[in-house]
């Protein structure tokens, strides 16, 4: 071989070599991939498992302290207490309903009766037993009196004489422990309205 034939093959070794280092082998779909070892798997594996356990430690929540519960009547603020019959009337010793509480002050024994078409107002409805002074005032425009009886009869236990508007009058009436029915004893004035009750105690 010549030295021209050298220079030749020399030269064209020259220029296939950049070629050659530009389809040498790519990464793609068909270039073969190396696949992990069986440490490297188990090694992602223990991993991954390790920070699911840490993260479901976060989510759930700390389970409570059990307490024992309360019963249902003091969580209601109720409890066993005596039972009474409703249809029962009161106990021995307990006060009636009209009847004053120990260490109460007594019902003061004063009570005027405006009469008035057609009406009779108490300045009070409870006064105290013994002698009450009761006072009839005129306060409408026709005569009136005033009659006190007990309550379900027309049993006069005290008379008001008739006294013209403008006027009063006054008396003292022993009353015992109870009901009475005050009302006006002329023609009609008690079926217009003219009557009403006091209570005594």
């Amino acid at each position: 071989m010549t030295l021209r034939a050298v220079a030749v093959a020399t030269a064209l070794a020259a220029l296939a070599l950049p070629s050659l280092a530009a389809a040498g082998p790519r990464s793609g779909a068909g270039a073969p991939t190396a696949k992990p070892s069986a440490a490297k798997a188990g090694k992602h594996a223990a991993r991954r498992h390790c920070r699911q356990r840490a993260r479901c430690a976060r989510v759930l929540p700390r389970p409570r302290r059990l307490t024992a519960r309360r019963p249902l009547e003091r969580m209601l603020g109720v409890g066993p207490g005596p039972v009474t019959d409703p249809g029962a009337g009161p106990a021995p010793g307990s006060d009636s309903p009209d009847a004053p509480s120990p260490g109460a002050p007594a019902p003061p024994r004063f009570v005027s009766v405006a009469a008035r078409e057609f009406s009779l107002t108490l300045s009070r409805p409870l006064v105290g037993t013994g002698a009450v002074t009761v006072e009839l005032r005129n306060s409408g425009e026709d005569p009136h009196n005033l009659v006190v009886s007990p309550e379900g009869t027309h049993s006069p236990l005290a008379t008001f004489s008739e006294i013209d508007p403008g006027t009063y009058e006054r008396r003292s009436v022993s009353l015992a422990p109870g009901r009475y029915q005050l009302w006006c004893s002329l023609e009609f004035h008690e079926g217009l309205g003219m009557s009403t009750t006091l209570r005594v105690q």
